[in-house]
């Protein structure tokens, strides 16, 4: 056996093993302090158990090494000939392709994220879309907004069959305009909370907690100032404030979806 080979590719290896866990790192590092979604669940899965193939390779080549003695033999090789020097322009060249690599790979992630979130964003939109466009019949029940349990539990009804057609569909509330003791506020109906068997409810539990911004817009759509949709995105979370009118009667639903996942790959 050459061990002269041996050597060249056991070092080899080992140093395209390291180079691919640094490369390995530098990707993992950035989507993860930067929260960046780009492929799909299964190609993400894929990028984290690669972490063990690369650990696999680097052991197995430092293994073989240790094991065949390769320093002793390579340190006699070396003795009785000339080493052969990798001429300085070509390592100058190779350092800066490296160097050049790593905001080059940034920059792909962060293209990967933006398109990904773009992707989800055209989803949901369309999501909204369609589900006002094929339950016109169902949604007009909601427009005659009055606060009372026949309502709440005809709004959270409709909502929770709308919700469960679709098993990826986002979740859904109705916001509607109220007043509790004179104070102008919105109300949340749907979403995860339900209805129950009780006659009385409490006003104060659907009341929808909003920032100045969202205040801001949801008031103007009510006036009759806003028409547009509101997309919020932050850290996976997909706020969609989606004003429509039904029946005559302004609605407002909310959708809300978590994507831990980008939309990229299988």
């Amino acid at each position: 056996m050459n061990h002269d080979l041996i050597i060249k590719a056991t070092n080899r290896v080992a140093i395209y093993a390291t180079g691919a866990l640094f490369y390995w790192i530098f990707i993992f590092l950035a989507i993860t302090v930067f929260d960046l979604t780009i492929f799909r669940e299964r190609m993400t899965e894929m990028f984290l158990l690669s972490l063990l193939g690369i650990f696999t390779l680097l052991a197995a080549a430092i293994i073989l090494n240790l094991m065949s003695n390769l320093s002793k033999i390579s340190a006699a090789v070396a003795s009785s000939r000339q080493a052969e020097d990798v001429p300085k322009s070509k390592t100058k060249w190779r350092m800066v392709a490296v160097l050049v690599s790593f905001p080059l790979i940034a920059a792909c992630l962060f293209a990967g994220h933006e398109l990904s979130v773009q992707r989800k964003k055209d989803l949901l939109i369309g999501s909204a879309e369609q589900l006002i466009s094929e339950n016109q019949a169902a949604l007009s029940s909601l427009a005659d907004y009055s606060f009372s349990p026949e309502f709440v539990k005809s709004v959270e009804h409709t909502l929770n069959i709308l919700n469960k057609i679709d098993k990826n569909f986002p979740e859904v509330m109705l916001i509607a305009p109220d007043t509790i003791d004179g104070k102008a506020l919105f109300l949340g109906f749907g979403g995860r909370r339900y209805g129950n068997d009780r006659d009385a409810i409490d006003k104060l539990a659907y009341i929808y907690s909003t920032t100045r911004e969202e205040r801001d817009y949801l008031s103007g759509v009510f006036a009759g100032t806003e028409a547009n949709y509101r997309l919020r995105v932050e850290k996976g979370n997909y706020q969609l404030y989606f004003p429509t009118t039904v029946a005559g009667k302004k609605l407002v639903l909310y959708f809300s979806d978590f994507q831990r996942y980008g939309k990229f790959g299988s």
